[in-house]
């Protein structure tokens, strides 16, 4: 079932440096306790507990995660719903100031988001969902940012290609079955990805290397079988290209997780 938003939690037990994290779907990141700072442009912005950071789909992040008190604690919210034209329109009618990834967040829309985390989506209907999605869409249009989350409002192939992919990101995906997926040749997605200035192994990394993050988080501290669950069959291979993408190796990552 493909539900109209997700929910990810993220912690942190000490200093958590990530670069290039790669967004696929428009999200709001919510702060639960500590702070985020995220490098932006050519300056850094504080993220705190009484802010939103919005990110519209393929924004790539580069933050410091840092905990308070013992611990940090985000959770991305994900949505795979789409407001209608007329809610975009309100929220550009309603823009103003200057641009930014931070939104002054108030009591209605964490009361909104909290409610989206609390939810049991297995029993809840889609539509039901749907209608709080759209609550919290209405909320961030009349504050005049629904429209920035929602700049690329048409997925470009390279982002259909990774939410295939992300179905199963253990499994082998040789090109060609892929290909013949979206109904097309080899040669063929070659060249629509090499248009989009990407190709198929790089999608195919990043959305290895992005399940990599999400299996720490989830506990998984044994490097070797998180080689293997992210469809590397060299732990060295993976630890080589988990580094490069992220900027620390998936030991060190893993120890600003579990604080041991």
């Amino acid at each position: 079932m493909n539900y109209p938003y997700q929910v990810t939690i993220f912690r942190a037990e000490q200093l958590q440096k990530l670069r290039n994290v790669r967004i696929h779907s428009p999200s709001i990141i919510q702060i639960i306790t500590g702070s985020k700072r995220l490098f932006w442009k050519d300056s850094a912005l504080d993220l705190s507990q009484s802010e939103l950071l919005l990110c519209e789909a393929s924004a790539s992040l580069s933050f410091e995660n840092l905990p308070q008190k013992g611990r940090f604690l985000s959770r991305v919210y994900s949505f795979h719903y789409s407001p209608s034209d007329s809610m975009l329109e309100l929220s550009r009618n309603n823009e103003g100031g200057e641009l930014s990834p931070l939104l002054a967040s108030d009591k209605a829309m964490q009361d909104t988001l909290n409610a989206l985390f609390s939810f049991d989506q297995q029993s809840m209907s889609k539509e039901t969902q749907s209608y709080w999605v759209q609550g919290l869409y209405q909320q961030l249009a009349e504050r005049g940012v629904l429209h920035h989350l929602f700049a690329n409002t048409n997925a470009t192939f390279s982002q259909k290609i990774s939410h295939y992919l992300a179905y199963s990101p253990g499994e082998e995906h040789p090109l060609e079955k892929v290909a013949e997926r979206f109904a097309m040749s080899r040669a063929t997605l070659i060249r629509r990805l090499k248009q989009e200035g990407t190709q198929y192994r790089e999608v195919l990394a990043e959305v290895r290397l992005n399940h990599a993050l999400y299996l720490m988080q989830n506990g998984h501290t044994n490097v070797a079988l998180l080689s293997q669950l992210c469809g590397y069959q060299s732990e060295g291979r993976f630890s080589q290209r988990f580094k490069g993408k992220f900027g620390l190796t998936p030991s060190d990552y893993i120890k600003t997780v579990t604080n041991d």
